[in-house]
């Protein structure tokens, strides 16, 4: 089955520009431009479990390349946005920048992966660059590696010598003119954009985070926008659904009313649970650590009873003058063996430690640490239970030489592994603070919405689709239904207008990418942009079970929109 075709669909503010009592007819090279978004899906993510319906093929880094880029150069973008790109110098600069393209790249350096803004280099020049680091800024819930990418634009006089890659994907109403005025004079240049991707935290328990770095993104777009005076055009994998506080904040679509509250309260739980495994955490270690020492001593006990053993033999075969008359042995102990053996049957050293020096061979030693077994082996009082009455660690589960946290994601005990994900440094690590170092849901939700309201181009789909959808492949649609699987299904309606998928993989089926204009006045300084028209959204009928497939090498859909791009009325 090859790869569907992707119609571009009209948007009413295309006629508004075109037919209304103010129409302006357009420049097809100098009056518009084709911008994207795509996540593009980083190899070092590809793993077979997460995509058991790909094929080989499907998921070879080999063909994978190959198909991200012919599928990106044949929808050919003045203005692109990328997610989840690895391998960017040694592939994807090289080829974009054989293919006309300037570029600037970003990544967390803990991250395998990062962002990519691209634009045509005879459309566009870099006036500026910033980058963004989420978790420098406040105080996060997780360590993400997240970050956001922006770079300030001037459109370029265009002359008729370029060539336009997009021709047939023309308005009818546009101009072939050169870029110049009825009198041979230039013509007004549009003013900047100022483009910003991003990639927002990915985990479904991560909407207060999500809803962090929403409201640090809009803050520093604010900042660096400053003296800029931009128009904003955002484009990126936001991570969140239509139904997440962070889209619904952004955009001003009403929330539920226990959604922030709900938010909150995740957030007083989480930093709990994470204080408690922590403390958790530090018991363990100290406990595993003693275990460990306890371990050493009982080798070099081990050791010296053995050369006891030894020195006893000798003694016994060698020693007559111990004898009497009656051939028995004195029962006079013998004072310079450096061990005694207390009623109990523990072995005990002479000089012991501090802690047991009180211990006689008369007192009771049920509180000693140590028992000794039938096979003689010493182990641990209460092997197969706690050895703490204060926690519900089963130390027997330690492997004997684990001291560092880190190491218990190798044992038996679920308790230990999951303070294992839990302590473990890195990527997605739970940040231990006290509650008051977070910002309130409420809070961010608040300076979120102190922002201008974000127009999701892609948020009026439904209403476009809904009359003429999709073509529909009614042979794989049969053949998807007859194949046994466990994959999930998209939502059965979409949510606030937005596509129902945008990212159709085996185990998750939503819209988490978006396009998005300010709504605001013309910035003094920024370029007036219209949405003429969008991609579409290919029915699930051509995707299967789930992507990445050998027709798509992403288990995200690229977003496209035309813009017309004009100067300031």
């Amino acid at each position: 089955m090859s790869r569907p075709q992707r119609r571009m669909i009209s948007l009413p503010t295309a006629h508004e520009l075109t037919k209304g009592p103010d129409a302006i007819r357009l420049h097809k090279k100098r009056d518009r431009f084709f911008f994207m978004t795509y996540n593009l899906l980083a190899q070092a993510l590809v793993r077979r479990d997460m995509f058991p319906h790909a094929t080989q093929k499907a998921l070879r880094w080999k063909f994978r390349k190959q198909n991200i880029l012919q599928e990106f150069l044949g929808f050919a973008p003045d203005l692109a946005c990328l997610q989840e790109v690895d391998f960017w110098d040694e592939v994807y600069h090289p080829a974009l920048t054989k293919a006309g393209y300037e570029t600037a790249y970003y990544k967390n350096q803990n991250k395998k992966h990062g962002c990519a803004i691209i634009w045509r280099k005879t459309r566009f020049e870099k006036v500026e660059q910033k980058t963004l680091e989420y978790d420098e800024h406040g105080q996060p819930t997780f360590t993400t590696g997240n970050i956001g990418l922006m770079v300030a634009l001037k459109p370029l006089k265009q002359a008729a010598k370029n060539p336009d890659p997009n021709a047939d994907m023309v308005l009818p109403d546009e101009d072939d003119d050169e870029d110049s005025g009825a009198n041979g004079q230039d013509v007004e240049l549009p003013g900047g954009i100022l483009v910003a991707t991003t990639h927002l935290f990915w985990r479904p328990d991560g909407s207060y985070e999500r809803l962090r770095q929403a409201s640090i993104l809009l803050d520093k777009i604010q900042e660096w926008n400053k003296d800029l005076n931009y128009t904003i055009l955002l484009g990126g994998d936001f991570n969140t659904t239509p139904r997440d506080a962070a889209y619904r904040a952004m955009t001003r679509n009403e929330m539920p009313p226990q959604q922030v509250p709900n938010l909150q309260k995740w957030l007083e739980d989480e930093v709990d649970r994470v204080q408690k495994a922590e403390a958790d955490a530090a018991e363990a270690t100290e406990a595993a650590a003693a275990f460990a020492a306890q371990q050493v001593e009982t080798q070099q006990n081990g050791d010296s009873v053995n050369q006891l053993t030894a020195q006893t033999e000798n003694l016994a075969l060698g020693a007559p003058e111990n004898e009497v008359s009656n051939g028995t042995t004195t029962s006079e102990p013998k004072n310079d063996l450096p061990y005694r053996a207390p009623p109990t049957g523990i072995i005990l050293p002479k000089q012991a430690s501090a802690a047991a020096v009180s211990a006689a061979p008369e007192k009771d030693t049920a509180d000693l640490p140590y028992r000794a077994p039938p096979t003689g082996i010493i182990l641990p009082k209460q092997v197969n239970g706690t050895t703490n009455g204060d926690s519900d660690l089963d130390l027997a589960a330690l492997p004997r030489t684990m001291v560092d946290p880190k190491t218990f994601k190798d044992s038996i005990d679920p308790k230990l592994q999951q303070l294992a994900a839990i302590t473990a440094s890195g990527e997605d690590a739970p940040v231990v603070a006290p509650l008051e170092a977070f910002t309130p849901a409420q809070d961010l939700k608040a300076a979120i919405e102190s922002h201008p309201r974000c127009i999701s181009i892609y948020g009026q789909y439904e209403t476009l689709t809904k009359d003429d959808p999709a073509e529909v492949n009614e042979a794989a649609a049969a053949q998807t239904a007859a194949t046994e699987s466990t994959a999930s299904a998209p939502p059965a309606v979409s949510t606030h207008g937005e596509p129902t998928f945008t990212n159709f993989a085996t185990w998750f089926k939503d819209t988490l990418d978006y396009v998005y204009l300010y709504d605001q006045p013309i910035p003094e300084s920024g370029a007036r942009l219209v949405p003429l028209r969008l991609l579409e959204i290919p029915d699930k009928s051509f995707l299967g079970h789930g992507l990445p497939d050998e027709n798509f090498s992403s288990d995200h859909l690229c977003l496209m929109v035309e813009f017309a791009i004009l100067p300031r009325p």
